[in-house]
């Protein structure tokens, strides 16, 4: 473009008009063209494949911004509610949807619900009343003396009563009324109540409770008595 104007600059304007002065502009303007154009810079063969002199090979390269994802896109999701239906209130993690966890849970007393409430109650008394009898006889005041054995079994059955009354107070307060909506899950399908969770189904297991754990605390002292290598 410089030359250009050198060239035909005479044809431009009048020979009176063609001065120095106007020369040097044209330069000075062809100057300032190139010293603002960018510059081409060369390129160099490194250890790694080319590379540009003089700049930072990490902010060289053209920036790519992914979309956001979320985490449950990535892995797959571990706890989630039981049977997809968050609205049961209960959740399946590993632990307690593994068969051999689902099977043991399923054979408690307190989750069998082919069994009656009575006898539900009885089963949860006798293998409590066997085990509170342990910790009076051994840690109680007379541990030392020759009647720590009835000691300890006769704590243990008022331990039995004392949470007898403590079932039937959380009986009264919990089942005055009875839902008469009932439980559904999230596609509307009726979910059967458990017997035990009723005014009369819990009036049941706590009398079985009462008489089961009498009967645990009888038969550990009976234990105590009988076993030949205890002591």
């Amino acid at each position: 473009a410089a030359m250009e104007a050198l060239i035909f600059a005479p044809n431009r304007y009048p020979s009176h008009a063609w001065t120095v002065d106007k020369m040097a502009a044209v330069i000075n303007a062809s100057i300032a063209a190139r010293v603002a154009a960018p510059k081409r810079v060369p390129a160099r063969r490194s250890f790694f494949g080319k590379s540009v002199v003089g700049a930072d090979p990490v902010r060289a390269q053209k920036a790519r911004f992914a979309p956001p994802r979320a985490a449950s896109d990535d892995q797959a999701q571990v706890i989630k509610p039981i049977n997809g239906d968050p609205f049961i209130g209960m959740l399946e993690t590993p632990v307690t949807s593994a068969p051999i966890v689902a099977n043991f849970l399923s054979n408690l007393p307190a989750y069998r619900t082919g069994v009656s409430p009575l006898t539900r109650g009885v089963e949860v008394g006798l293998a409590h009343g066997f085990f509170l009898t342990g910790p009076f006889i051994k840690l109680g005041p007379l541990r030392m003396t020759e009647s720590a054995e009835l000691a300890g079994c006769l704590s243990g059955a008022g331990l039995v009563i004392i949470l007898t009354a403590c079932l039937s107070i959380y009986g009264a307060t919990a089942f005055q009324t009875e839902d008469p909506i009932g439980v559904k899950t999230l596609s509307g399908r009726d979910v059967g109540r458990d017997p035990v969770q009723s005014e009369d189904g819990w009036a049941k297991f706590t009398s079985g409770w009462l008489v089961g754990g009498l009967s645990g605390v009888a038969w550990s002292y009976f234990l105590t008595q009988v076993l030949p290598y205890y002591s």
